[in-house]
């Protein structure tokens, strides 16, 4: 078990990318913790960097390389990337805290292309529907458990690589729609309904799980070419991976479930009104926290644009 503890492979690609995204994070943070905006506040950063590092933990500990000898180590290291790093980077609120890292000349041009009249966002928020959303996921999540295509991202590292990436961006998508982090393109769920969108996802990670543990011979052949290690059989270890799947991962689904049901009810009680239905001014996009700016700069400049057209009509 010492593995665990030691040895981890410092990809030079997977650091360029965890860094960069972890000081675009930080450096909006700052700048907005500065201006006194609300949601640069410590819980959010707190998540945020929690799914950074347990990224890094999936992708570049021991965890990687005895995925390679084991399949149950394989599919802990799946649950850390969809089921926990995902939302807890949602939960984080990197999109409009990301855009306040950006230097004023290229915020404004990313943030137009959310605002409401903008195409790229009316096409964005097209494909990205909650049944889209879905769909993806658990195409993609019980896709690459096909043993052909799991046995492929065994042997090659490209084919590997771009099964973490697809399971990485499946579970953004899917997560999106729970956390209901910005930019918000669609009308916000209500709590029954993300409920519901959680615990729909269960029956078909369950049934896979089962199949996989259920299964007298072994699936992903490539564990039977390698040495066998902490006393497990291929097929014991592939029994043990798909309870995991089973078992573990349809209770991360229900628990987030029961966590939004707490949150609703929390909400509730302190007579807060329910958010559903509710969607981003372009104000908040560009500037959240700080959208009374953004309308006194509107106000300003539409001031200055009469005072113009005034002059040059008198001018006339």
């Amino acid at each position: 078990f010492s593995a665990l503890f030691t040895g981890w492979e410092w990809r030079v690609d997977v650091l360029i990318v965890l860094l960069t995204l972890t000081a675009l994070y930080l450096s909006g943070w700052l700048r907005l913790r500065r201006r006194g905006a609300k949601l640069a506040n410590g819980w959010r950063l707190a998540a945020y960097l929690s799914g950074i590092f347990l990224l890094a933990l999936a992708i570049m500990s021991p965890i990687d390389a005895l995925g390679g000898q084991l399949l149950f180590m394989h599919m802990i290291q799946h649950k850390i990337v969809v089921m926990a790093a995902a939302p807890l980077l949602w939960l984080g609120n990197p999109f409009p805290i990301g855009l306040w890292a950006l230097p004023t000349v290229a915020r404004r041009p990313v943030a137009s292309l959310f605002t409401h009249h903008s195409p790229f966002r009316q096409a964005l928020t097209a494909v990205t529907q909650p049944g889209i959303a879905w769909l993806v996921f658990i195409f993609v999540y019980i896709g690459w458990h096909d043993g052909n295509l799991y046995n492929q991202a065994l042997q090659k590292d490209w084919v590997h690589d771009i099964q973490h990436i697809t399971f990485f961006l499946a579970a953004m998508l899917f997560w999106w729609h729970v956390v209901g982090a910005a930019p918000h393109l669609h009308k916000r769920l209500p709590a029954w309904a993300v409920v519901a969108y959680l615990l729909l996802a269960v029956p078909p990670n369950a049934i896979a799980g089962v199949a996989i543990a259920g299964t007298p011979e072994v699936i992903y052949t490539y564990y039977n070419s390698v040495p066998r290690i902490w006393g497990f059989t291929a097929i014991e270890d592939q029994m043990t991976a798909g309870a995991i799947m089973w078992i573990q991962g349809s209770e991360m689904l229900i628990q987030a479930a029961l966590i939004v049901i707490a949150v609703n009810w929390v909400r509730a009680g302190k007579g807060q009104q329910s958010q559903s239905g509710a969607t981003i001014s372009d104000e908040a996009l560009i500037a959240p926290g700080l959208e009374h700016r953004v309308l006194q700069n509107k106000w300003r400049q539409a001031n200055a644009d009469r005072l113009k057209h005034r002059d040059s009509v008198q001018a006339s």
